[in-house]
């Protein structure tokens, strides 16, 4: 038994290494742009959200992803890529991709920790009864608790991004801005 294990190990590794390699094998050349499998099915899966997944579906992704390479190929071969207001489209892109990816990754982690106890939300029902025109407590507490979080929320950012200007040094010649 354990010889036919060591003669079905050379197969087993040939066949998973040939099937790897497979995947990564162009399904579409136009020219020198190569397009594999997984690259079509990850493009199909992110831009044919709105028609349901069939052949004909994915022919005419397959179509306008060919229309659209072609046309990406021609604007490189014009150097479009290379103006800078181009360059400048693309840093301006860059930076609110990835201010949007930061603040939402790190507003995550400041939401997970609030905490609103009950007897936050009794003071502020407390402080402010007139504007809930005789409301009891339990009917507008989802209400007063919503306002609570979203108050926590504010300060969470507000004192990240003072901790971040603060371990940045930031100085400002308002002077010179003339904002004095």
């Amino acid at each position: 038994m354990s010889r036919a294990k060591f003669l079905l190990l050379p197969i087993i590794i040939f066949l998973s290494i040939n099937c790897a390699q497979n995947k990564d094998e162009p399904v579409v050349s136009i020219g020198t742009i190569k397009i594999t499998k997984s690259e079509f099915e990850k493009d199909f899966a992110k831009f044919n959200t709105s028609k349901p997944d069939t052949k004909e579906a994915r022919k005419e992704f397959l179509g306008n992803l060919i229309n659209r390479k072609l046309i990406l190929r021609e604007a490189e071969n014009r150097g479009l890529d290379k103006e800078e207001s181009f360059l400048e489209d693309v840093q301006d892109f860059w930076e609110q991709a990835l201010l949007k990816r930061a603040v939402d990754k790190k507003a995550k982690e400041l939401f997970l920790n609030i905490k609103i106890d009950d007897s936050e939300i009794k003071d502020f029902y407390d402080a402010n009864k007139d504007k809930f025109q005789g409301k009891a407590l339990e009917d507008v507490y989802p209400e007063i608790r919503l306002v609570l979080f979203k108050q926590k929320q504010q300060k969470a950012v507000e004192d990240w991004m003072s901790s971040l200007k603060t371990q940045a040094n930031v100085k400002i010649n308002y002077k010179e801005l003339g904002l004095e």
